[in-house]
């Protein structure tokens, strides 16, 4: 039973590292664009800064859920 809850915690730990990674380097991908889109277009710069603004407090939310619910049993 041991053996089981812990294969069960390694498991969970992998897939929740790899979806930290994931997350990252889609966030280095968004900041990226919203460069290059910034200097195709100057006024789209306040729109996306916006938009990168709302996805960073929703991952956020999501890590403090995250970590509540870790705590609760």
């Amino acid at each position: 039973m041991i053996l089981l809850q812990l294969a069960i915690g390694v498991l969970a730990a992998l897939i929740l590292w790899g979806f930290i990674k994931l997350t990252f380097q889609l966030m280095l991908w968004f900041i990226g664009i919203v460069v290059v889109v910034s200097f195709l277009i100057p006024g789209a710069l306040l729109f996306l800064s916006g938009l990168m603004f709302i996805s960073i407090g929703m991952l956020a939310t999501l890590g403090v859920l995250y970590i509540i619910g870790a705590f609760r049993h």
